[in-house]
């Protein structure tokens, strides 16, 4: 019990002292697994030092212990959902979520706005809403559509640009 207490303590430390973008982005809730490979867990920060990497996993795991979430984009969704709003859905709310934006492109109307609501966890939902067309020189068209999810009271909004290429039938997100 004492082992909790002091992983606790160490993970609220390790949190008062990360800056708000960390949060947004995964930060170190977003801890690497073992079994995760860099190309599969985009959850951590851009750019940081092997010690925060190291300090990061352990946090995550310390984390996970304490029966704190702590997600991964999944590759199913991965040309649906820009990687801030994957990574703070579970597996099942990012399902919800890709639905969402696969409603609003197929109608592809600006304003087109679809909602989803967790069933797993309380004070979590979202929508994405059509605020742009646009047509490409090569004859396909690019959609302009906003996430926004709200998780616990924390709003968090990311435009994305979705793209739909002839002979192509579905809109997927540009790099």
């Amino acid at each position: 019990m004492q082992i909790r207490s002091v992983a606790a303590a160490v993970f609220v430390a390790a949190l008062a002292a990360q800056p708000v973008a960390a949060f947004q982005f995964g930060g170190i809730l977003g801890g690497r697994s073992s079994s995760s490979s860099d190309d599969a867990n985009h959850c951590d920060t851009a750019g940081e030092s092997a010690g925060r990497s190291i300090i990061g996993g352990l946090l995550g795991g310390a984390a996970r212990e304490l029966g704190i979430p702590t997600f991964v984009p999944s590759a199913q969704f991965a040309d649906t959902l820009a990687t801030e709003i994957a990574c703070r859905l579970s597996p099942e709310e990012q399902e919800k979520a890709a639905t969402a934006t696969a409603e609003v492109t197929r109608s592809g109307e600006i304003g087109s706005t679809a909602e989803w609501t967790s069933d797993t966890r309380d004070g979590v939902r979202g929508r994405s809403t059509v605020t742009g067309r646009t047509q490409q020189a090569s004859g396909g068209d690019c959609l302009q559509v906003t996430d926004v999810i709200i998780v616990d009271g924390e709003e968090t909004t990311v435009p994305k640009t979705m793209c739909r290429v002839p002979p192509q039938t579905r809109y997927v997100l540009a790099a």
